[in-house]
């Protein structure tokens, strides 16, 4: 998928599995799509400011600082990207949470690759609120 320039859409994969996140870095790749990853909350932190993404894929179990809280951070940014939380759990509660965070979505994992394709399609062309 590419912006209205023309350059393709930068979306970053945060996952502590590496070769889930491998995986998909590949498949989003071979969509068009600009991918970069990380596998640590403090790797997604360098991320965000290195490679600016207008989409991220985020785990919510992970070492560190979990994906609910590098949520809160992401969403304080100037300019925030869109989150889609991916995760293996499948809590009602969790994904309540994060969609109150801030989150644009929210996917259980195994990821049906061509699903996930159409909800990053979705939530990159909806018109983003103004930051608070």
């Amino acid at each position: 998928m590419t912006q209205a320039s023309g350059t393709p859409a930068r979306v970053l994969v945060v996952d502590d599995e590496v070769k889930f996140s491998g995986v998909m870095r590949e498949f989003l790749r071979a969509r068009g799509y600009e991918v970069a990853v990380a596998n640590t909350s403090h790797d997604a932190l360098r991320e965000l400011e290195a490679f600016r993404p207008e989409v991220v894929l985020m785990d919510i179990i992970m070492p560190g600082l979990s994906g609910l809280e590098l949520l809160k951070l992401v969403r304080e940014r100037a300019f925030p990207p869109r989150v889609i939380m991916v995760t293996a759990t499948d809590e009602e509660q969790v994904a309540q949470q994060a969609m109150q965070d801030g989150a644009e979505a929210f996917m259980v994992k195994p990821v049906n690759f061509e699903a996930l394709v159409q909800v990053i399609s979705r939530v990159y062309r909806t018109p983003q609120p103004p930051a608070a």
